[in-house]
């Protein structure tokens, strides 16, 4: 998977952190394989390179994992994501995620994200219209 997920990302990653994986095996993925690839696939965008480590777990999958290990201090996890959530905030969080991790380099986030460019500009348009017309209608 982690090949796979180098290939399509353009990353590094070169495996999972004893700790992650601990954690990862005592975790019951419910979700079965796709649970576990999403997992993996938000860990390698967000390590880039090298091993998985605790900060590269979403806080909240963090959490499920195992109650009593956090994230280092001062990591803030980019995407919180909770069910009934509207498509399109994960969709503006994901499309932030990975310009982040692409320093705003936005030819790479959209072949990152298998878009063309021109969409990627014209979605990150249509979410800060989205965004102008919610907080004007406020």
């Amino acid at each position: 998977m982690l090949q796979s997920l180098n290939t399509k990302y353009g990353t590094r990653v070169t495996g999972v952190h004893d700790e992650v994986l601990n954690l990862m095996h005592r975790y019951d993925w419910p979700g079965n394989v796709r649970e576990l690839r999403n997992f993996l696939e938000r860990a390698t965008i967000l390590a880039g390179q090298g091993l998985i480590l605790l900060p590269h777990l979403s806080h909240a999958l963090g959490a499920k994992l195992d109650p009593y290990t956090r994230p280092s201090p001062g990591y803030e996890a980019p995407i919180t994501l909770q069910p009934g959530q509207p498509l399109t905030k994960v969709e503006e969080a994901y499309i932030k995620l990975t310009l982040e991790h692409v320093h705003g380099n936005r030819k790479r986030a959209a072949e990152m994200l298998g878009i063309s460019r021109r969409t990627l500009q014209n979605r990150i348009a249509e979410l800060r219209e989205e965004t102008n017309t919610a907080t004007q209608g406020s």
